[in-house]
C-alpha cells in the first residue's frame, strides 16, 4: 500500500539524513533503535512532507490541478527511494559492508518487555479512540471536540485540494493553526490508508519516538536506564494529588468499587482539570502534540551530544557553530507542525546556552529555528502570527504570585517539590532544572493567543522534562547511586547496601508520582466506551466530496463534528471556539454570518453571499429551529438552486440560477 511506503520511505531516507548530520547518536551510549530510529522517522517526515505539501501548492494554485497531491508524490516518493538507493549504495562501497542479521539475546528479549507493553499500549489508546469498523467512523468521547478540526483539515487534503491552505472551521482566511501533521495524515489517506489508519498510525509512531528520545536524552543525563525508564514512565502517567484528595474527602464507607472502576469524568479540583488537560487524553486529542515533543527531546539530544568532545579535542568557533544548523534546521521545520514546542524547546535551550561554553552553537541553532519559523509564518499568515500579551498566573483561580504557586502545588504534586529540592542540594542539577522550568515560566507569564489555557503545552513539556532528575533521585535510593544530572560518567560511586527505608521512600514517591496519571487513563478508557459514529458512506459526505473542493466556502450552522466536514467542506463559520482560540476574528465573522442568514431580499442576498465568497448554503433542521439564527430558507431557496437533498439536509448552490 503506498501510504505504508510512504512511512517507509520517510523512516529510511530519515536514516541517510540523520546518519550523515548526526553521526554521534548511534554512539549516543544507548542502543540506535531508542535515538537513531525516532530521529530517522522524524527528520523523513519533515524531509518528505514539506517538498510534498510545497509541490501540490504548486500544482493546484499554479496547475489548477484538482488532485494536486498524485503530482506531489509523484515527484516526492521516487525521489526519497533514488536518495536512500544512492547514500546505501556509496555506504556500500565505501564500508564493503556484507548483510548479515543482528544477534539477539534472551537479556535484549528481557529488556524490550517493558517496550513492547508500551506500543500496545499505546496502538491500543489510539484505536480505541478512533477507528472504523464495518463501515462506521467512531470518534471517542475523549477526543471528540479536537477531532472536529484534525479531520476536517485532513479531510481538506485527502479529499479536496487545500491549497492556499485554510482553517476548516473558518475558512476564507489564513491558516494560523500548525497544520502539518493533519496534511501528513491527509496525504496518507489519498495514498490509499483508510482514515483511521492514516491518523493513528503517525500519531502512534510520534508517541514512540517521544517516549524512546526521552528515554535516551534521561539516560545521557543521569547515566541511568533505570532512571530514563522512570522518565517516560512519568511522562505517561502524570504527577498529581487529585485521586488521594478525592479518597481523602469519600464519606466512610463511602467508597464503591464498581464507581471506583467506570468512571468517566476526570478530578476537578483546579481550573479545567475536569477537561482531562494534563493526563493522556492530551496525546490522544492533540494528535500533533507527541510530534513536537519528539522534536524537542531530539535537538535537545543532538545538542547535549555535540556538546561532547574527546579530551583535548578543541573546534574553531565556525565548526562550534556549524553543529547548532542541523538541530536549527529540525526544530525550525516543526514551527507548523507543533509551534508551542518550538518555543518551549528554545525556552529550554536559552538557558543551556547562558552556561555552556559552546554559544555559537546555540546561537546558530536559535537564528536557524527562528529564521524558518518566521519563514513559515509569512507563508502561510497575513499579518502576525500570535498575538503575544502579559498573562500571569495562566488559570490560576488567585493570579498571584503565592495563588499561582499554590495552583502547581495543587496541580503537579511532589513532582515540583522533588524538582525544587533538587535545585537545591544538587549543584549539577541546577542548571538543568532551571532550563526544563523555563516552558513553565514562559507559560505563567505570557500568552500569545487569547485563550491562555493552550499554554497548558507549555507546562506539560516543563513536568515531563523535570521527570529526569526527579527519576534520578528516586533511582539513586533504590542503587544508592548519586542522584547527578548532566554526569558524563555513567559509573556512580555506590556508598554500600541500600536500606529497606530507602526502597519505601522510593515505592512511596512513585505512588505519589504516578497514582493520578495511571487512574485517568482508566477514566480515558471508560470514556471512550461510548462515542460518536458517522457512516463512511453518507450520502452527503460523498456529494460534499465528489462536488466541492477546499475552496469552496460552506454556509452552514455552528457544526463542530458533521458529515459535511467529513466530506472536507471548508465551513465559513464552524464552532467558534476552535477560531478564537487560533486569533480569528470569530465576532465579526458571526456578525456576518447573521446577516447573511436573515436577508429578506433574493438579490441582496445573492450579492452578499458572493461578496463574502459563501459557494454553498447548508440548512437543516438544527438551522430551521436555531436559537442563534433567524434563517430565511425560503428567501434562500428563491435565491439559488438546491443541488442535494436528503432527510432534512437540504444544500444550495450559490453559483447556481434558479
Amino acid at each position: 500500500m503506498l501510504g505504508i511506503l510512504y512511512i517507509a520511505l520517510c523512516i529510511l531516507s530519515g536514516k541517510q539524513i540523520v546518519e550523515r548530520f548526526a553521526p554521534g547518536l548511534r554512539q549516543s551510549g544507548t542502543p540506535a533503535v531508542f535515538c537513531v530510529l525516532p530521529a530517522s522517522f522524524l527528520a523523513g517526515t519533515l524531509a518528505l512532507s514539506w517538498p510534498c505539501y510545497f509541490l501540490a501548492y504548486l500544482a493546484s494554485t499554479l496547475g489548477g490541478s484538482r488532485h494536486p497531491l498524485f503530482f506531489a508524490n509523484l515527484m516526492v516518493m521516487p525521489a526519497a527511494a533514488v536518495f536512500i538507493a544512492l547514500c546505501e549504495f556509496r555506504r556500500f562501497r565505501k564500508e564493503k559492508a556484507s548483510f548479515s542479521l543482528p544477534s539477539v539475546s534472551g537479556r535484549f528479549l528481557l529488556r524490550c518487555l517493558p517496550w513492547l507493553l508500551l506500543v500496545c499500549f499505546v496502538t491500543g489508546m489510539c484505536y480505541r479512540s478512533f477507528f472504523v469498523r464495518d463501515g462506521i467512523i467512531h470518534i471517542g468521547y475523549s477526543v471528540f471536540s479536537d477531532f472536529a478540526t484534525h479531520l476536517g483539515m485532513i479531510r481538506s487534503f485527502s479529499y479536496g485540494n487545500n491549497f492556499p491552505t485554510q482553517y476548516s472551521h473558518f475558512g476564507g482566511e489564513d491558516i494560523r493553526y500548525h497544520f502539518m501533521f493533519q496534511f501528513l495524515a491527509g496525504n496518507l489517506e489519498y495514498l490509499g490508508l483508510r482514515l483511521d489508519h492514516a491518523f493513528n498510525i503517525p500519531s502512534i509512531l510520534s508517541m514512540l519516538s517521544a517516549c524512546l528520545l526521552l528515554f535516551s536524552y534521561a539516560r545521557k543525563r543521569t547515566g541511568s536506564a533505570a532512571a530514563a525508564g522512570l522518565s517516560v514512565f512519568f511522562m505517561i502517567f502524570h504527577s498529581s494529588p487529585s485521586l488521594f484528595r478525592w479518597l481523602s474527602e469519600l464519606p466512610k464507607g463511602g467508597f464503591d468499587l464498581a464507581d471506583f472502576l467506570y468512571r468517566k469524568t476526570f478530578f476537578s479540583y483546579t481550573p479545567k482539570e475536569d477537561w482531562g488537560l494534563w493526563n493522556y487524553k492530551v496525546y490522544l486529542n492533540q494528535r500533533h502534540l507527541a510530534f513536537g515533543m519528539a522534536m524537542v527531546f531530539l535537538v535537545l539530544l543532538l545538542c547535549d551530544e555535540a556538546g561532547r568532545k574527546t579530551e583535548g579535542e578543541k573546534e574553531s568557533l565556525l565548526r562550534t557553530a556549524l553543529r547548532g544548523i542541523f538541530p536549527g534546521v529540525l526544530l525550525g521545520l516543526t514551527a507548523f507542525w507543533n509551534g508551542a514546542m518550538v518555543i518551549g524547546g528554545l525556552g529550554v535551550l536559552f538557558v543551556f546556552a547562558l552556561f555552556s561554553k559552546e554559544k555559537p552553537k546555540y546561537l546558530m541553532l536559535a537564528v536557524c529555528a527562528l529564521l524558518l519559523s518566521l519563514l513559515q509564518s509569512a507563508a502561510f499568515v497575513r499579518g502576525s502570527a500570535v498575538s503575544p500579551s502579559v498573562e500571569f498566573g495562566f488559570i490560576a483561580e488567585n493570579p498571584t504570585f503565592f495563588g499561582s504557586l499554590g495552583y502547581l502545588l495543587a496541580l503537579s504534586g511532589v513532582l515540583l517539590i522533588l524538582a525544587a529540592a533538587a535545585f537545591v542540594c544538587n549543584a549539577r542539577a541546577r542548571v538543568p532544572v532551571a532550563a526544563f522550568s523555563m516552558p513553565l515560566i514562559f507559560g505563567f507569564f505570557a500568552s500569545l493567543t487569547p485563550d491562555i489555557t493552550v499554554n497548558h503545552k507549555y507546562l506539560m513539556l516543563s513536568f515531563i522534562l523535570l521527570g529526569i532528575p526527579v527519576a534520578g533521585f528516586i533511582t539513586s535510593l533504590c542503587t544508592n547511586r548519586k542522584p547527578e544530572c548532566d554526569d558524563e560518567d555513567p559509573e556512580k560511586e555506590k556508598s554500600g547496601p541500600v536500606s529497606i527505608a530507602s526502597y519505601a521512600a522510593a515505592a512511596i514517591l512513585l505512588l505519589l508520582l504516578t497514582a493520578t496519571g495511571i487512574y485517568e487513563c482508566r477514566i480515558v478508557y471508560n470514556i471512550d466506551r461510548d462515542n460518536l459514529k458517522f457512516a463512511r458512506e453518507d450520502a452527503l459526505t460523498l456529494w460534499v466530496k465528489e462536488n466541492s473542493c477546499s475552496q469552496d466556502l460552506w454556509l452552514t450552522d455552528m457544526y463542530s463534528n458533521h458529515a459535511s466536514v467529513l466530506g472536507g467542506a471548508m465551513l465559513y463559520y464552524g464552532w467558534p471556539y476552535y477560531a478564537w482560540s487560533a486569533g480569528y476574528d470569530t465576532n465579526g465573522r458571526e456578525a456576518k454570518v447573521r446577516q447573511l442568514f436573515s436577508e429578506g431580499d433574493p438579490q441582496r442576498m445573492r450579492k452578499e453571499m458572493e461578496e463574502a465568497g459563501i459557494r454553498f448554503v447548508l440548512v437543516d433542521d438544527g438551522l430551521r429551529f436555531s436559537a442563534d439564527y433567524l434563517v430565511r430558507e425560503d428567501v434562500i431557496a428563491s435565491a439559488f438552486p438546491c443541488v442535494f437533498s436528503y432527510g432534512d439536509v437540504a444544500v444550495y448552490d450559490v453559483k447556481g440560477s434558479k
